[in-house]
C-alpha cells in the first residue's frame, strides 16, 4: 500500500488533492482550441480535431473574432459549435475519442445545447452516436444511425438561448472511438428550420477515487475528500452524510458509496496523523486543583512548552494559557489550552430538625459560588415544610457540584388527631362546622357521623373532612353525635392506617 505524506512547512499545509477528476475522452470538448481563428461561417474544421461528417456546413465560433454570430455567451470558455437543421439539410459534428471505449466500463456523457427558436426545436432527435468507425455521408441528408444518447427533455423546459444539458450513461459494446452529434430521428417540417449551439462535450469513465492512504502532519491540516462521480444521484459516507465531499477532522478510515443508474461504486481511504494530540478543551478548575497535560512521547520528537520546558508532560497549577509545540522531522504541531480557577461552590441546609404536631419549618439554604437547585424540582430557594422527609439540594459551578440534605422528622412527639367536643352550626361564621386536624404526617381519608341509634347520617371520603350539622338538607336537633375518622400516619418510608372515634355535641 502506498502512503502519501503531507507535512507542514513554516505553518503552511501542503495538501495533495483527495480526488482526481476523470479524464474527458473528448478532445477540445469546449471548442477552445483552433487551428486558425474563425472569422466567418462554415469553418468548423478550424476547431481541431473536430470534423464534418457529411456535405453540410456546420460552424465554429470563437471570441477570438466576433463577427456577430455568437449571439449568446458560451456555456464555458470562448468557443462553441453551431449546427443548422432543415428539410434535406442536417449538419453534424464528429470527433475521434482519445482512446477506444472498454466494454467493461460505464461512461457518463454530457453536452450543452441552446437554440434561439425553442418552438421549432425537435426533442427526442438531438443526440450523440458512438461508433467504431466514423459515420459519414455524401449528401446533406440526415445520417442513418441510432444514437445511444438522446435529448428527452420536454420542449417546455427549453428557453430562448438558454443552455440545456443533454446527458446519459453509456455501456459500450467495446472498441467505440468516434462520436457524432446531430439530429438523427426526424427532420424539421416545412419552414421549421432552426439553429443549435453546442458546447462542453464530455465523456468520462464512471469511477470513484478518493486517493491513496494519506498521512497528514497534524489535526490543523485540512483534507477535503472528493467522492464526486459523474452523473451520481446519491452519496453515502461512513457517517451517513450525503454530500459528494467530506471534510476530514481526525484520523481514521473514510469510505463513500456513490449510486448511478449504471453501477454502484465504493471507495475508502485511511487518514493518519504524523503528530496526533489534543490538550483538550479550555478547562475550569477549583482552587487548589492541578491539571496534568501530556502529549505522546516518541524518540524523534522535540517538545517546547510556553515556559521553555522540553518534557512531554506539564502540570498546570495556576490560571493562564498553556501551549506546547511538538516537532518531528519537518512536521510541526501546536496546541493551546486556557485554564481558569474559581472557588468551589458551598451549600449548607442546616442541621436535621425534629418537629411536633402542626409545627412548620422553613429551610433557609446558605449558598455561595454557584447556582442553587432542589433535587426534587422545587423552584423557590426558601422552603417551608410541614411533614417528615429528607430534602436534598445542590449548588453547581464550572469547577464542581456540591450537595447537602436535611432530615425533617415529626416524631419528636406523638402525632395526635385533634377533634372538637362541640360546635354551633347557627350560621354566625364561628364554629359552624365540625372538623378535625392532626400533625403534618397525618392524612385523614374519611369522616363518618352517627346518631344516637348508630345510624350513619353523614359520610365523606374527600376533603374538606367536616360536617355542617345537617342530614338530608335538614338541620339536626341539638344533642350528642358520634364520629369516626379514618387516617394514615406517615413514618418515614412506612405508612400506618388507623382510625379514631369520639363524640361531638351539637348546640343550637
Amino acid at each position: 500500500m502506498q502512503i502519501r505524506f503531507i507535512w507542514l512547512f513554516l505553518g503552511v499545509a501542503v495538501l495533495l488533492p483527495g480526488w482526481v477528476a476523470s479524464q474527458n475522452l473528448v478532445p477540445n470538448g469546449s471548442f477552445e482550441t483552433y487551428r486558425t481563428c474563425p472569422q466567418k461561417d462554415n469553418l468548423f474544421e478550424e476547431a481541431i480535431p473536430w470534423y464534418n461528417p457529411n456535405r453540410a456546413t456546420p460552424d465554429f465560433y470563437h471570441r477570438c473574432f466576433d463577427f456577430g454570430q455568437l449571439i449568446l455567451p458560451p456555456h464555458s470558455g470562448q468557443g462553441v459549435g453551431h449546427l443548422f437543421f432543415d428539410q434535406g439539410w442536417a449538419e453534424y459534428m464528429g470527433i475521434k475519442l482519445t482512446k477506444p471505449l472498454s466494454v467493461s466500463t460505464c461512461y457518463y456523457y454530457e453536452m450543452y445545447v441552446a437554440t434561439d427558436t425553442p418552438n421549432k426545436y425537435l426533442t427526442e432527435t438531438i443526440g450523440t452516436y458512438f461508433s467504431n468507425q466514423p459515420v459519414t455521408g455524401t449528401t446533406t441528408d440526415r445520417l442513418s444511425a441510432t444514437p445511444q444518447i438522446l435529448d428527452t427533455n420536454p420542449r417546455s423546459s427549453i428557453g430562448v438561448l438558454q443552455w440545456q444539458r443533454v446527458s446519459g450513461f453509456l455501456n459500450p459494446k467495446g472498441g467505440e472511438q468516434y462520436l457524432t452529434i446531430g439530429s438523427f430521428n426526424k427532420e424539421p417540417p416545412f419552414l421549421g428550420f432552426y439553429y443549435l449551439f453546442v458546447d462542453d462535450v464530455s465523456l468520462v469513465p464512471v469511477v470513484l477515487e478518493l486517493g491513496k492512504d494519506t498521512t497528514l502532519c497534524n489535526r490543523r491540516n485540512a483534507l477535503l475528500l472528493d467522492g464526486t462521480v459523474p452523473g451520481a444521484s446519491d452519496y453515502r459516507w461512513q457517517d451517513g452524510s450525503t454530500s459528494p465531499k467530506f471534510q476530514v477532522t481526525k484520523p481514521g478510515k473514510y469510505s463513500v458509496t456513490a449510486i448511478t443508474t449504471c453501477k454502484i461504486l465504493t471507495d475508502s481511504i485511511k487518514v493518519d496523523y504524523a503528530i496526533d494530540f489534543d490538550l483538550g478543551p479550555d478547562t475550569t478548575l477549583c482552587t487548589g486543583q492541578t491539571l496534568a497535560l501530556a502529549v505522546p512521547q516518541t524518540p524523534a520528537s522535540q517538545y517546547r512548552w510556553q515556559d521553555g520546558s522540553a518534557q512531554n508532560t506539564y502540570s498546570a497549577k495556576q490560571q493562564g494559557q498553556y501551549s506546547v509545540r511538538v516537532t518531528q522531522a519537518n512536521c510541526v504541531a501546536t496546541d493551546t489550552i486556557q485554564v481558569r480557577y474559581i472557588q468551589p461552590p458551598r451549600l449548607d441546609l442546616g442541621p436535621d430538625k425534629e418537629l411536633c404536631g402542626a409545627e412548620k419549618f422553613t429551610i433557609k439554604p446558605i449558598v455561595a459560588e454557584g447556582k442553587f437547585s432542589w433535587q426534587d424540582g422545587f423552584t423557590d430557594t426558601l422552603r417551608t415544610v410541614s411533614s417528615s422527609g429528607v430534602f436534598r439540594a445542590s449548588v453547581r459551578n464550572d469547577c464542581a457540584t456540591v450537595t447537602d440534605s436535611i432530615d425533617i422528622d415529626y416524631g419528636a412527639c406523638d402525632c395526635i388527631l385533634y377533634a372538637p367536643n362541640s360546635f354551633t352550626p347557627n350560621g354566625d361564621g364561628m364554629n359552624d362546622n365540625f372538623s378535625a386536624f392532626g400533625c403534618g404526617d397525618l392524612t385523614i381519608t374519611s369522616l363518618a357521623i352517627f346518631n344516637r341509634w348508630g345510624e350513619v347520617i353523614f359520610t365523606t371520603a374527600s376533603p374538606p373532612f367536616q360536617w355542617n350539622g345537617y342530614y338530608r338538607d335538614e338541620a339536626c336537633t341539638q344533642g350528642v353525635y358520634a364520629w369516626r375518622i379514618q387516617y394514615q400516619l406517615n413514618r418515614g418510608k412506612k405508612i400506618k392506617a388507623d382510625q379514631k372515634e369520639g363524640y361531638i355535641t351539637l348546640v343550637r
